[in-house]
């Protein structure tokens, strides 16, 4: 079975776009996912959660903590969004990725791309709507011609990477 299969079985009509526990995933497809041990994580997007007041982050934003890893889900069947993504932290549905934002990560879970999300900050004392910030990277296997691909990239003065504040620029 491969790992799209398995994973659509486990969660019946939704789709796990990030990667199970270790434990939990079969000796076959810890054998498959072994490059996602050493692999690169390119950062591909940030937003606040949308709904957030309206799931379980209320309850549960006091014991989040920078760097916990989050789970998106793909809600194919969601009737006010075709590309909904679902973001959930240990089981708690906190809410979404913005919609019209979350086409291009949708495509990418809808082709099997490994993504891997966690919480950049969160705050209770602001807005709802600006409680909790989360980032998207793109899982990558790392080999030397990739890297060397990455490296020339990032050594490149028009690089657009170098303008986003995620990489200490000002945009």
């Amino acid at each position: 079975m491969d790992r799209p299969t398995f994973l659509r079985t486990l969660l019946g009509s939704t789709a796990l776009l990030t990667l199970p526990p270790w434990e939990l995933l079969p000796p076959t497809e810890q054998g498959r996912l072994a490059w996602t041990k050493k692999c690169r994580h390119l950062f591909l997007y940030d937003c606040h959660v949308r709904g957030f007041s309206h799931y379980d982050g209320a309850q549960v934003i006091a014991r989040m903590r920078d760097r916990d890893e989050l789970d998106l889900v793909r809600e194919h069947a969601n009737a006010h969004d075709p590309n909904a993504v679902s973001i959930h932290w240990q089981g708690h549905k906190l809410g979404y990725l913005p919609m019209g934002e979350n086409i291009a990560l949708a495509n990418l879970i809808d082709h099997g791309m490994l993504l891997y999300a966690y919480v950049a900050y969160t705050a209770p004392e602001l807005e709802p709507w600006e409680q909790c910030f989360v980032c998207v990277e793109l899982l990558v296997p790392g080999n030397p011609s990739f890297d060397a691909y990455i490296e020339h990239y990032m050594d490149r003065p028009d690089a657009g990477f170098k303008l986003h504040q995620h990489y200490g620029g000002e945009t």
